[in-house]
């Protein structure tokens, strides 16, 4: 059936990771104008998968009309938030660096 592929794909992969209670919220900023594909890969196919894995995450995804460099900032309830440019990451690089600041360490 086809929703058990989309299921099966939300579920896995790069982002089906439960974050820390602790993030608040997501935003990602990709500019109209400017050319990012690791970025666009991330929000078209990671960040659907941390939504899904935490459904009461806001996130927020900007789109400026001016040129910008892409960028992803966690905000947390008991930090100061991390921001992070992504020109030049792959999604991966731009999930991986997102679980090493947001996930629970696993022992």
């Amino acid at each position: 059936m086809k929703i058990d592929r989309i299921l099966a794909k939300l579920e896995t992969g790069s982002g089906a990771t439960k974050l820390l209670p602790t993030v608040e919220s997501l935003v990602l900023t990709l500019s109209q104008r400017t050319r990012a594909p690791g970025a666009r890969h991330f929000w078209r196919e990671n960040l659907r998968r941390i939504q899904y894995a935490n459904p009461n995450l806001p996130i927020v995804v900007n789109f400026p009309r001016k040129p910008c460099p892409p960028s992803l900032e966690i905000k947390f309830s008991n930090a100061e938030p991390a921001s992070f440019s992504l020109s030049q990451l792959s999604s991966e690089d731009i999930c991986k660096r997102l679980l090493e600041k947001a996930a629970p360490r696993s022992s």
